[in-house]
């Protein structure tokens, strides 16, 4: 799932609006309340202004079908007049479905409105197919101020357990959700866990345990203390750092950091390096004469331990020890916890342990500041949460005033709770019991600064009548009733699902490059007379749909996995699969028989070469290989390498095993060892730490006859390129298999997966994407 902007993030200067998507504070359109504590579905956001001096076009958030169009009334109608002022009734709805995980619990489907439009896109239509930045329309007035739009995102109760994994409440449980995971992760440290100064062995889950034998490594160490409340450590990855960052939550559920947050730099980049270490101090001989000697994890377990704080796509045996420890700060002081310490299998004293949970943004953690509201049982629009309204109750006398509503949305503690409420009540867009739901606003009210006259009242009527349009609606059944609306923070919607990054197979297919470039070797004759020089060809690009579903979720997983989820890294990784398998065509290399490591050949999705990486990723994965029979392949490699020939490695063939050659194959066949191979090489090969440079794009061109090709290119990618194809960082591109398709790839992922990327000019000067 892949969200942008409605609207760049860029934009001027202005006093009633914050930065970033341009949200108008409260008093001027603000989620979820109004001053007088009327609820409000959206928030008012304001178009920035483009160089030219125009207002920026309001864009679609993501892909979708439009369910809803109406085209803006003539300006002289009389009930959009309210209060002598214009306000624009252009509206577009769409109707978005996508995945943000495996499973059909992670099939969503949500509606996006854009309400106040100017003018509708002429293109737009009910049923047209739109996609992610395209132009829906240009923001209008809302009580007459120019430029701006109401924005809103709304589900039906089915979808926001979908979306959020619960339908009420704060988050419960012990393990959060695994259909859907993506963000940071999130440790809930149940009081009473066990801090020690030093880093213990891995295979201890309590270092105060008996001694495992003479090593020090295994020998007890006293706990520097306990932790004597509950805590909640994030754990956030980002260019190559890890950082954890603990936090407490107070009565009111308010969270408050607990030291400094402790960065572990370069821990992310090194990962599987780490696991990797973890995984051989089980057998280096530091754990005897422990009797029976501990169960080894695999590195890959291990690496899913590093990066989810559980199993996910692994199954830890039971008779498997894995303590997680890291450093934390607690209250107590800093010290190293066990993050992986399941209910009742520690023993802390003589009591078991209850357990440390673990968790993923896509479980919307309340300690993480998420909310779901839906305690407003009444049919008004009156907001009678009895939750917003303790939030507002300043002076907790039980009494929420106008004065004491407007002071408090400015509070920035109400604030932030305010922008990461999920609520549910009546949408403001029906026709339907108008006096129900506003007659209140004929009465005195504590947060009312003045009720309604019935002739004012009867204008307000109109007004709402003429904007109203949920009777309209098509039939759907996602679609949500009047009555039975769960609204989504607009701003805090589209920031926190940019951390998904599960692409669906119509994602991925659209990131496809139309065309590719391709270096047509020379033709000789026997007499060795160039017949054709050699030149390039541009050949249009055929995605093969039938690998793409066959591997689509385990290729997701993979890159879940191996952190390959930022829209850089997936560019980069994807161009790069897109070539070596011919545009997801093959898993396994084209005339491997001619290649001199056959039959080590190419498999995957980053055709993995050689047996040293075919050896290198089974190790990964736990599994044994004879270490006599691999130093005989790596002396056949060097010799392969050195000659050319592939004599050496075929011969070889009779000494590999049936059960090595059916791993080998599986390369090639089986959807996960096709993708997970690619993200294990992409992982130890460092290649996040160059594709996480910005893409500092460069105009090139190619002759295709008497016609100039343009491309783009881009040295970071390149350097990716070079260690996916050579093996290593390398700037000498001439030796790098079909370069320039790859960054063709790489820019079409871009286009498709980023908002803004400066694309040179054809005189070199810096521009917004021309495909945008």
């Amino acid at each position: 799932m892949h969200t942008a902007d409605a609207g760049n993030t860029a934009g001027p200067d202005h006093d009633a609006c914050a930065s970033g998507m341009q949200e108008c504070e409260p008093g001027n359109g603000a989620y979820p309340v109004s001053y007088n504590l009327g609820w409000h579905g959206g928030a008012h956001l304001i178009a920035p202004i483009a160089a030219n001096g125009h207002t920026e076009p309001v864009r679609a958030i993501a892909d979708g079908q439009v369910v809803y169009v109406r085209r803006t009334s003539p300006h002289g109608t009389a009930a959009l007049q309210y209060g002598n002022v214009r306000t624009d009734d252009g509206c577009v709805v769409i109707r978005h479905t996508t995945e943000i995980g495996e499973g059909d619990g992670a099939k969503v489907t949500f509606f996006s409105i854009y309400m106040h439009l100017q003018t509708v896109v002429g293109a737009i239509s009910v049923g047209k197919q739109v996609y992610r930045k395209d132009t829906v329309g240009v923001a209008g007035h809302i009580y007459g101020q120019p430029g701006k739009i109401h924005f809103e995102i709304v589900c039906d109760q089915a979808n926001l357990e979908k979306l959020v994994g619960r339908t009420t409440g704060p988050l419960t449980g012990a393990r959060g959700r695994t259909d859907a995971i993506y963000g940071d992760i999130w440790f809930k440290v149940t009081k009473g866990a066990k801090l020690f100064a030093n880093e213990p062995h891995p295979y201890r889950r309590d270092d105060s345990e008996p001694p495992l034998g003479p090593d020090p490594s295994v020998q007890s160490q006293r706990s520097i203390g306990s932790t004597r409340s509950d805590l909640f450590v994030q754990m956030h990855y980002e260019k190559g750092d890890c950082t954890l960052t603990t936090f407490e939550l107070g009565r009111d559920g308010t969270r408050t950091p607990v030291g400094d947050p402790l960065t572990a730099r370069g821990y992310e980049y090194d990962l599987y390096m780490e696991a990797t270490r973890l995984n051989a101090k089980y057998g280096d001989g530091s754990t005897a004469p422990a009797n029976p000697s501990p169960k080894t994890p695999s590195p890959s377990l291990i690496y899913e331990m590093l990066r989810f704080g559980r199993p996910v796509g692994e199954t830890m045996p039971s008779d498997v020890k894995f303590g997680h420890w890291r450093k934390i700060a607690t209250p107590e002081g800093i010290g190293w916890v066990n993050l992986n310490q399941p209910k009742n299998e520690g023993h802390y004293g003589a009591t078991p342990y209850p357990g440390i949970g673990v968790y993923s943004d896509a479980d919307f953690p309340h300690w993480a500041g998420w909310s779901l509201i839906d305690d407003d049982s009444t049919p008004e629009s009156l907001c009678n949460s009895s939750t917003i309204r303790k939030w507002l109750d300043l002076n907790g006398d039980g009494h929420v005033t106008h004065d004491e509503a407007v002071q408090a949305l400015h509070n920035e503690n109400v604030k932030k709770r305010m922008a990461r409420a999920i609520c549910k009540f009546p949408i403001e867009w029906s026709k339907k019991s108008i006096e129900t739901r506003w007659g209140w606003l004929k009465s005195p009210h504590e947060a009312l600064a003045a009720p309604l006259s019935s002739e004012d009242f009867a204008r307000l009527k109109d007004h709402i009548e003429a904007l109203a349009f949920w009777e309209e609606m098509p039939s759907d059944p996602d679609l949500p009733t009047d009555d039975d609306c769960w609204h989504f923070p607009p701003k805090a919607f589209i920031q926190h699902f940019r951390k998904c990054g599960w692409l669906s197979d119509d994602e991925i297919l659209k990131a496809f490059p139309p065309t590719a470039l391709r270096y047509q070797a020379p033709e000789i004759d026997l007499g060795h007379h160039v017949q054709v020089p050699g030149h390039w060809i541009s050949e249009r690009v055929t995605p093969d749909k039938t690998n793409l579903q066959k591997f689509g979720i385990e290729l997701n997983i993979a890159m879940r996995k191996f952190l390959i989820v930022t829209p850089l890294r997936q560019a980069a990784f994807l161009a790069n699969a897109m070539q070596e398998t011919q545009w997801f065509a093959r898993t396994e290399e084209k005339d491997a028989r001619d290649q001199k490591y056959y039959p080590w050949s190419g498999r995957g999705f980053l055709q993995l070469t050689w047996p040293a990486n075919y050896i290198k990723y089974w190790r990964f994965r736990g599994r044994s290989v004879d270490p006599a029979l691999a130093e005989r392949l790596n002396q056949a490699s060097v010799k392969a390498n050195a000659t050319g020939i592939n004599a050496a490695l075929t011969a070889l063939e009779i000494d590999v095993p049936a059960s090595l050659q059916a791993w080998r194959n599986a390369l090639s066949s089986h959807p996960l060892d096709v993708v997970d191979s690619a993200g294990a090489y992409w992982a130890w090969s460092g290649a996040s730490s160059n594709a996480d440079q910005p893409p500092v794009m460069q105009r090139e061109t190619e002759m295709i006859g008497n016609l100039q090709k343009p491309y783009y290119s881009c040295q970071s990618f390149g350097l990716v390129a070079a260690t996916v194809n050579v093996g290593r960082p390398s700037t000498a591109s001439a030796h790098i298999n079909g370069l320039q398709a790859r960054y063709q790839a790489y820019t079409a992922v871009l286009i498709q997966l980023m908002d803004l990327i400066p694309f040179p000019s054809a005189n070199g000067t810096p521009q917004s994407n021309p495909d945008l």
